[in-house]
């Protein structure tokens, strides 16, 4: 007549959040970022003029849209993505000085603006535009082996 033990159970969203690897992802991409500001000349293709601005506003507005959509939907109001985007934002900064103490490589303002811009732009896009939001939401039917 002993105890019956009772099974531990996750909460739902943190199955969810794991399982789907959505919390993963911004950290990858994070590290990665960070990896790639110390290097002394990260590659890039000279036939593209600003790539690396191009590359800024990409990077930190995935950043922003992976981040963002780690909030449930009934959760996303104005104040949250605010947040977010000051988030990725603070982190472009902090990327900016990082990179300031590798040689060869300097602070670049533009850099920061395009960080901001493209958190800005995606998790506008996310929010309000469905069908964008839809596109990246869509997952694809898993065949059973």
């Amino acid at each position: 007549m002993g105890r019956e033990a009772k099974p531990q159970t996750k909460p739902p969203l943190w199955t969810a959040v794991w399982a789907d690897g959505q919390v993963l992802y911004p950290v990858i991409l994070a590290v990665g970022s960070v990896g790639l500001s110390g290097e002394q000349s990260p590659p890039t293709p000279g036939f593209i003029p600003s790539f690396d601005k191009l590359a800024h506003f990409c990077v930190f507005g995935l950043l922003a849209t992976l981040l963002f959509r780690l909030v449930p939907p009934t959760s996303r109001t104005a104040r949250i993505a605010i947040l977010v985007i000051l988030a990725v934002s603070l982190f472009g900064l902090s990327d900016e000085i990082h990179q300031s103490f590798t040689p060869g490589r300097f602070v670049e303002f533009a850099d920061w603006v395009a960080d901001t811009l493209g958190a800005t732009v995606a998790v506008l896009a996310y929010w309000k535009w469905d069908a964008y939001r839809n596109l990246l939401e869509k997952r694809r039917e898993r065949k059973p082996y």
